[in-house]
């Protein structure tokens, strides 16, 4: 699979998808995964960074999709299956 901006957006639509169907805030996900708000939110956004001029599709480390996936009750492959990926 290659990692690029539609991929990135598509998976940020659908980690969205997720935690608004567990009534979770970005704050409450970030927490519990171990990760910053911001994180969560460039994540749903599908961006590197938050600046508007910045370039590039957001990537997260494995590390952080296991964290997303553990408070999300799921394995890392269900949750990238949920985004079609």
């Amino acid at each position: 699979m290659h990692w690029d901006e539609a991929t990135a957006k598509k998976f940020g639509r659908a980690l969205r998808r997720l935690r608004e169907e567990r009534h979770m805030s970005q704050e409450a996900l970030a927490f519990q995964a171990g990760v910053t708000k911001n994180q969560v939110q460039l994540i749903e956004s599908g961006r590197a960074s938050g600046r508007k001029d910045a370039a590039g599709p957001s990537n997260p480390r494995m590390s952080t999709l296991a964290g997303l996936a553990a408070v999300l009750s799921m394995s890392v492959s269900d949750l990238l299956e949920s985004a079609d990926l």
